[in-house]
């Protein structure tokens, strides 16, 4: 038998641990414009029966204007960082100023990474449209 040192073993412990992590790792991303400032939030994660699922939320400060039906872009990446699958979903309801929405999007294309921005939004409540 082998004898390997606690520390050691600790080391590798952790080490795995923090890779089976890393899918599950916050993202944050800030939107500037002239109506104010949105922030998405951000994770993966799986729904109760199990399916992947990006969950988060969306926070708009400034401003008394509003954002309908936001768009999110959910991109699959690879090991490498390149895209390999998108698909466009959205967050229904309103935004408004000092507002936030949570959110769950299906991923539709299971991968080892994921990128997920905000890439339109419908002009409501006086808000300046995003697309």
């Amino acid at each position: 038998m082998i004898n390997i040192p606690r520390a050691v073993i600790g080391a590798l412990l952790a080490w795995v641990l923090l890779l089976d992590a890393g899918a599950a790792r916050a993202e944050r991303s800030t939107i500037v414009g002239n109506a104010g400032t949105l922030t998405l939030e951000w994770q993966a994660s799986h729904d109760k029966a199990g399916r992947p699922i990006i969950e988060g939320q969306l926070s708009s400060y400034g401003g008394m204007s509003g954002y309908c039906r936001p768009r999110l872009l959910v991109e699959t990446l690879d090991e490498q960082g390149k895209v390999t699958a998108s698909n466009l979903g959205f967050i229904p309801g309103y935004l408004g100023g000092f507002d936030r929405v949570w959110f769950e999007e299906p991923i539709r294309a299971p991968g080892p990474a994921y990128r997920v921005s905000v890439v339109a939004w419908d002009k409501c409540g006086g808000g300046a449209g995003g697309g």
